[in-house]
């Protein structure tokens, strides 16, 4: 039996752990191999170091919320080395006015002040209404982000604030490449996506109902059903 390799960058503040319940729902054969986000200073110097990371060829590549808009932009660099592009809870789209003033506010008040961890109220602001009493998911998230802790949380919204629109150039790799989104994700513009998607028969769009933005942690059984569908066959 070959076995798969799935090459998974994930979101802000995500470590392994956004993937190890989809990760049982997977054949043996199927492996998900995590990537971090390297701490370099910018998105093209995160992309140069990616490549030092990855095979040079035929790669499967998925990424969650800010790992989906890395694994674009590396698509969109390297479109001779992917074979198939998952992204999952984003939409490789620059960041709206309101957030870009949070995210300062946010950087200048971490620095300041320190870091006592996520907020319960950004946990469900990043769910559906059905997880919010999922204690697994919640305390998922808080682990992940208390191992993380302050300084990946200020480079990361630091260095990848402020970052292109690249939504617009995904038609032009040469790729299949699909999106998986929750439909109630508030971080994400299913409109945006379904206008790109006429652009290209290389581009799919697939919605899971009931979910939020943590896709692979509130559907872990879909999630995984969709990898396999769309890596797979």
């Amino acid at each position: 039996m070959m076995n798969t390799k799935i090459y998974c960058l994930p979101g802000t503040m995500c470590d392994q752990r956004l993937w190890q319940v989809c990760i049982r729902h997977l054949p043996i054969n199927v492996k998900l191999v995590h990537i971090a986000i390297p701490m370099e200073n910018s998105i093209d110097e995160i992309i140069t170091a990616l490549d030092k990371q990855l095979p040079q060829e035929n790669i499967y590549l998925a990424g969650f919320s800010l790992g989906g808009y890395i694994a674009s932009a590396y698509a969109l660099k390297y479109p001779e080395k992917i074979s198939k592009l998952l992204l999952i809870s984003n939409m490789s789209y620059s960041l709206p006015d309101k957030e870009l003033k949070e995210r300062s506010r946010t950087i200048a008040y971490l620095k300041t002040h320190g870091y006592s961890g996520v907020p319960t109220k950004r946990i469900t602001a990043l769910l559906h209404v059905n997880a919010h009493e999922n204690h697994d998911v919640i305390a998922c998230i808080r682990s992940m982000d208390k191992t993380l802790g302050k300084e990946v949380l200020v480079h990361q919204l630091t260095v990848t604030t402020q970052r292109q629109n690249i939504l617009n150039k995904l038609p032009t790799l040469p790729m299949p490449v699909m999106f998986l989104i929750g439909d109630t994700d508030s971080l994400v513009k299913l409109g945006k996506i379904e206008t790109i998607i006429e652009q290209s028969n290389r581009i799919s769009l697939s919605v899971l109902s009931d979910t939020g933005h943590m896709l692979p942690l509130e559907q872990p059984q879909k999630c995984a059903i969709n990898m396999m569908r769309f890596f797979i066959g």
